[in-house]
């Protein structure tokens, strides 16, 4: 991946400008505020298969001790249950492997948002809205 060229707070991870915050956590609302003031999204991804760049990101949080914390995945089945959608562009997030931890999504009525969940070595699982977990935005422009 080339690298690209990224404003602060953001740096290049895996060939996106990232902004890993293990500082402040809060609810998806509030997170997602805070990627927005710094004119970026919570995490999402590009597609199906970016598996490299989540690799990457992966690397990323192991090398510089970041390890330790659960961050917020920009997606959500609020409103369409059951339909997993990114929040920054509204494009359905893949289900199951190589994302998802098994059993995950569960069918948990109030668990419509998701975090990368340290416990289960990153995999994403589902979780209520309103709990608080750290974030990491991308911004806009990558």
């Amino acid at each position: 991946q080339d690298p690209v060229e990224c404003t602060h707070p953001y740096q290049d991870i895996g060939g996106r400008c990232l902004y890993i915050d293990p500082w402040v956590k809060g609810s998806m609302v509030s997170m997602r505020e805070l990627c927005q003031y710094h004119n970026g999204d919570l995490l999402w991804l590009d597609d199906t298969n970016d598996c490299d760049f989540y690799r990457a990101l992966l690397d990323h949080l192991h090398t510089n001790n970041l390890n330790e914390k659960d961050y917020w995945i920009g997606i959500t089945d609020e409103g369409h249950e059951g339909e997993w959608r990114y929040l920054k562009n509204n494009a359905v997030a893949r289900l199951g492997a190589p994302y998802w931890h098994a059993g995950n999504p569960s069918e948990v009525e109030g668990e419509n948002c998701a975090v990368m969940y340290k416990g289960n070595a990153f995999y994403w699982i589902d979780v209520k809205c309103d709990a608080e977990y750290y974030s990491i935005c991308r911004s806009k422009s990558t």
